[in-house]
């Protein structure tokens, strides 16, 4: 934890650990407020193709047999 003051346009600096180790090559930052609390998070572009070709599902294995049966387990959890 570091305590850091806010000067008069806003701004707060991060320590340079935290930067070299969180935030890496970006420069951007998401900030999020919660109630009485700001969240910063480094801002990263996303690799969607981790979940590409996969679905998780909780089906009973037995009605990947048949299509419809399938389907009504699949639009029972919908």
């Amino acid at each position: 934890m570091e305590i850091r003051g806010v000067d008069s346009q806003g701004r707060i600096s991060l320590p340079v650990e935290w930067r070299r180790e969180v935030l890496a090559d970006g420069d951007e930052v998401y900030v999020f407020r919660e109630g009485e609390s700001l969240i910063v998070r480094a801002r990263r572009e996303s690799d969607l193709s981790e979940y590409f070709d996969s679905v998780s599902v909780d089906v009973d294995p037995e009605a990947f047999r048949d299509y419809h049966k399938l389907s009504k387990a699949l639009l029972k959890g919908v």
